[in-house]
This record gives structure tokens, C-alpha cells and sequence, in this order.
């Protein structure tokens, strides 16, 4: 598995970790799972998982194989993400199918709270 820099993970399952790849700044919540892999039909099939730069995972979400999510997209909880969707950055994608439910403003740098 590659991971980025400072990375949450809270609990996540990731069953072929050699096909998976993480960006920074990601949220990866209690009980979702990365899945890389199908048996479909009798044939076992696999293919890599991007996981882009502030990318969240909610609670119970699971990613199938061959998705990529675009920088700060979302997977709600719960929601389960079908092989060889393409997640548009500062998407919220939410259901089991997954479905694109809303776009959000991207977080800029330095955007914070000052002190």
C-alpha cells in the first residue's frame, strides 16, 4: 500500500494492500473497507484503488475495485462504491449503488482559523 502524509485511519480494511494507493490528507473511518478484488461469474478479478488527497470514508463505506475518487470527494456512510467508478473531485457520493449526490466548495490552503 502507498500511503500519504498524515493519513486517519480509524479502522479500515484493506484487503489487497499491494493495490491500493492513498493520498494525504485522507479519512478513512471506523469499519470501511478497500476492496480490490471480485469473484464474479466464477473469474476472480482486481484492479488498483486511488484514494486522492483529502478523500474521506465514512463509517461502514466500502470501495470496490477499480475506483478512483478525485481529490476531496466523500463516500458517506454506509454507501458502497461500485467497481470502476470515477469519483469527480469535491464530490459527495452517498447509497448502495452509490450515486454522485452533491458537489462541495474545495477547501483552500490556508483557510483556517487564524490566531
Amino acid at each position: 500500500v502507498k500511503v500519504g502524509k498524515r493519513v486517519y485511519d480509524g479502522g479500515a480494511n484493506l484487503t489487497e494492500r499491494s493495490l491500493v494507493e492513498i493520498g494525504d490528507d485522507v479519512t478513512l473511518n471506523e469499519g470501511c473497507v478497500i476492496q480490490a478484488h471480485s469473484l464474479e461469474e466464477g473469474a476472480f478479478k482486481s484492479d488498483f484503488i486511488r484514494i486522492g488527497d483529502g478523500c474521506t470514508l465514512g463509517p461502514s463505506a466500502f470501495v470496490h475495485y477499480g475506483v478512483v475518487m478525485g481529490k476531496g470527494s466523500m463516500v458517506d456512510a454506509d454507501s458502497f462504491v461500485m467497481k470502476g467508478e470515477e469519483l469527480e473531485p469535491n464530490s459527495i457520493w452517498r447509497g448502495n449503488p452509490a450515486k454522485l449526490h452533491r458537489f462541495v466548495e474545495p477547501v483552500s490552503e490556508g483557510s483556517g482559523a487564524s490566531s
